[in-house]
């Protein structure tokens, strides 16, 4: 009964900080013709600084840290939609392009001071507040958490409302988030959320971005990218394997996004542009094979895989020299693998993908009178069998190596006691 009476505690305890927030939010899209800006924002100002005297009345004098713990993550929560009406005010007076936008979505100041007088004092009292808030919450890591806020929430002033502008805010918003998670290493959920709030200023660049201004595909793959470098970093820093591996996912979404904002791509097909995708994609998978402890075969498995797949599919609708010869190297790659380890699926798999690719390459090369079949499947069989040539010698090496190690170690043991010297 206890038990759920606690849980239906937190539930109400977290619906009302929804509610709040709720509230908070729709000064973004409310308009009031009969009140100025600067009032309404004021009133928001004010219902904002109730919260920590109600987390102290509820913490101190009612003894209920938990409730105190919501009310001040609500706080958090809050500070981005202060910045992002800051900046509006700060646009209209410092920033160009603001004709265009509705009504409900313009925060207009009186005067440029007014404008620098409103980040002031709002900067004064909110800074302050966020401290508290961190020192409840993730009291031994409240300067630096506080510091970051304070400069994450402070790129929302930026009075530039271009694609660039705002990839040059994201990134360095996410960069904070994530150096700060792995140093703090949150371990509740309280913790947790506090370190979240710090992704919060990007959410609302990306947002406004999205609703009110021009968003590019370059905008979109600097963001994924930065997520699936912070997600990697982090999961690596904290030695959490999933977070590590989840980073594949906005890896690929940000490798599509770079693709789409270099094109249109005139001098290529769809086929080849394709069969590009999948090996730009395939550089920053390695790269986190190549550094990963806990996923390395992972990020392995998913590069070979997705250029598998793709030189297959491009094979079956657009039969290109390239296509195969991909092919052909991937399969062999991949049964090499599997025959050196005994494992039949990677051989037969790889077999399979290195004879369809061989047979697409020689029926192209009769079909098509052209130089690029016939020569690029002889210039990668040259290039095969140097290859193992080289292989070969290189693990001769290895061997007369380790048996001259082996040789010197027998050499430098020691006379049994039973021999006579």
């Amino acid at each position: 009964m206890d038990t759920r009476l606690q849980q239906l505690f937190q539930m109400l305890r977290w619906c009302g900080a929804a509610m709040i927030v709720a509230a908070a939010g729709t000064f973004l899209v409310q308009s009031w013709d009969q009140v100025g800006d600067v009032p309404r924002y004021l009133t928001l100002l004010g219902m904002t600084t109730l919260l920590p005297a109600l987390a102290y009345v509820c913490g101190i004098r009612m003894q209920e840290g938990r409730s105190a713990r919501v009310l001040m993550l609500t706080l958090l929560a809050l500070v981005p939609i202060h910045a992002a009406v800051l900046g509006g005010f700060v646009l209209s007076q410092f920033g160009t392009g603001t004709a265009s936008l509705g009504p409900v979505a313009q925060w207009v100041a009186p005067s440029p001071l007014a404008a620098i007088l409103l980040v002031a004092g709002v900067g004064l009292a909110l800074i302050p507040l966020i401290w508290a808030a961190f020192r409840v919450l993730a009291r031994p890591h409240a300067r630096l958490l506080t510091a970051a806020s304070v400069a994450s929430h402070a790129l929302l002033l930026i009075p530039d409302r271009s694609s660039l502008a705002a990839t040059l805010t994201v990134v360095p918003i996410l960069g904070f988030a994530a150096t700060c998670a792995a140093r703090v290493k949150p371990q509740t959920l309280e913790s947790r959320l506090a370190v979240a709030s710090l992704v919060a200023p990007a959410t609302v660049i990306a947002a406004r971005q999205l609703l009110f201004y021009d968003v590019s595909s370059a905008f979109w793959g600097a963001v994924l990218g930065t997520c699936a470098l912070a997600l990697f970093t982090l999961g690596k820093k904290s030695e959490n394997a999933t977070i590590e591996q989840f980073a594949v996912v906005p890896t690929l979404l940000s490798v599509a996004a770079f693709v789409d904002a270099t094109g249109p791509w005139p001098t290529l097909s769809d086929s080849s542009v394709w069969l590009a995708y999948g090996l730009i994609s395939a550089i920053p998978l390695l790269a986190f094979a190549l550094t990963s402890s806990h996923s390395k075969e992972l990020f392995l498995r998913a590069a070979v895989a997705l250029n598998a797949i793709i030189a297959m599919t491009t094979l079956l609708v657009d039969p290109r020299p390239w296509a195969a010869l991909q092919a052909i190297a991937l399969g062999l790659g991949v049964s090499s693998y599997g025959f050196v380890k005994g494992q039949r699926g990677p051989l037969y798999s790889g077999i399979a993908l290195a004879g369809f690719g061989f047979i697409i390459e020689v029926v192209h090369a009769i079909e098509v009178f052209q130089p690029s079949g016939w020569l690029a499947l002889a210039g990668f069989g040259s290039a095969l069998v140097g290859l193992t040539a080289w292989l070969e010698r290189r693990a001769r090496s290895v061997r007369q190596v380790a048996s001259g190690s082996a040789s010197a170690a027998k050499v430098s043991q020691p006379a049994s006691a039973g021999l006579s010297q």
